[in-house]
């Protein structure tokens, strides 16, 4: 359960309560008796099914209502919780088989792709593809390939989020870590990574090894590869802080990892977390998934863990950040996020100079230089960012939030 601060802020919060209890597959007796007497309280529905909606944990909350109390929740509300569920299950049966096509795609061209996130873990680790919310399909492919696999993409109709000059697409695969496109017929979106996180976040997860370690998951008829416990966990953590943890639905993911894996090598895990400089990473994921959603995290892996400086705090806040109203964080807020989940000074002091000077796609369009003048992309990239987010505390957008260069 979540700590003894945790705890009474959100049972203080009958609505974030009642999430947090249905934001799990499996529900013990004691659990579905306190989701019985929260949905025969006065609850303000709107705000749950909005928060619901914000954690992409619509799914899960209608099928643990609907299993556990169906007779306490209005008709109304119950309709919409259904209606929206099999939307989101019919979508997710239409993106699962784009994704299944695109990685046969690849694959028949060698080109080793694995699913990140998506559809994978819906099925990998939800065990039901109807029980996960997402909107995008995510690919990792060697950063050898993604020229190869972006001509293909171009060939099944997607159109590239920026036009990246040949001059620049080395230092657009060195600088960068994904890139978006979309299909404008159906809408349709796919993330191709290559990397996790931006040069500037840091944690420089070593993708070339799934290819020899990722196992074989069955998906609409199809076998894709998919990571294995150890490396997942540690990508979900990864991709957490990345976004400073603002959907609960990524705890649920990282939590059902555990649950659903006997054989996970926390000695492995650990051992790479080190080697890549995210101890702090992962540390913190593990803690929200044990604290606020029970994951079996063992006892010696947590002693480890409660040594981190800050990491109890850390994880406070992100849980009151879980329910509050701020709405997106700021350039800044983030910023301080980042610096707190480093380990270590000096990876604090390389992340704030990458991010000062890594220039991205959105500083390349603003001027066409030539290789010779470069240099000059620096101060207009301070220029802009001081431009953007100088003055008032704007807001970051939610699409520059997830997948937008800065």
């Amino acid at each position: 359960m979540p700590s003894e601060s945790q705890f009474k802020m959100i049972s203080a919060d009958a609505e974030a309560e009642l999430l947090v209890h249905c934001a799990r597959l499996e529900i013990d007796a004691a659990r579905a008796e306190r989701i019985r007497t929260l949905t025969g309280s006065t609850l303000n529905w709107t705000r749950l099914l909005s928060l619901a909606q914000r954690h992409a944990l619509v799914p899960l909350l209608f099928f643990q209502l609907n299993r556990v109390a169906p007779d306490r929740v209005p008709p109304g509300q119950l309709k919409q919780l259904r209606e929206r569920s099999q939307s989101n299950a019919a979508l997710n049966v239409l993106l699962t088989a784009e994704m299944v096509r695109l990685l046969e795609l690849f694959e028949g061209n060698q080109i080793p792709a694995v699913p990140y996130k998506g559809p994978a873990i819906g099925v990998g680790v939800y065990r039901n593809l109807a029980l996960r919310q997402f909107a995008d399909l995510d690919i990792l492919v060697p950063d050898t390939e993604v020229w190869k696999a972006t001509e293909l993409l171009i060939e099944q109709g997607y159109l590239a989020h920026f036009v990246i000059p040949v001059r620049k697409q080395s230092s657009f695969i060195r600088l960068s870590y994904v890139r978006l496109f979309k299909r404008e017929t159906d809408g349709t979106t796919v993330e191709l990574h290559w990397r996790l996180a931006p040069r500037f976040f840091g944690a420089p997860f070593d993708t070339s090894t799934l290819w020899q370690s990722a196992r074989r998951l069955e998906l609409q008829g199809s076998s894709v590869r998919v990571p294995p416990p150890e490396d997942l966990i540690l990508m979900l953590c990864i991709h957490g802080a990345k976004d400073c943890w603002e959907k609960l639905e990524w705890v649920c993911g990282v939590a059902e990892v555990i649950r659903s894996e006997t054989d996970v090598d926390w000695e492995r895990l650990l051992e790479h977390a080190g080697k890549i400089r995210c101890v702090s990473i992962l540390s913190l994921g593990l803690m929200l998934a044990h604290k606020l959603l029970d994951a079996p995290v063992p006892a010696g892996v947590l002693s480890q863990l409660s040594s981190r400086e800050r990491l109890d705090s850390l994880a406070g806040e992100v849980t009151t950040r879980f329910f509050s109203d701020d709405g997106a964080l700021s350039l800044a807020r983030r910023v301080r996020f980042h610096l707190w989940v480093k380990d270590s000074l000096f990876e604090k002091f390389r992340y704030c100079a990458r991010l000062a000077l890594t220039t991205t796609p959105v500083d390349w369009e603003m001027v066409q230089l030539p290789e010779s003048g470069s240099f000059l992309y620096l101060p207009l990239r301070a220029l802009r960012l001081l431009r953007k987010y100088g003055g008032e505390n704007r807001r970051l957008a939610a699409k520059s939030r997830s997948i937008g260069p800065v």
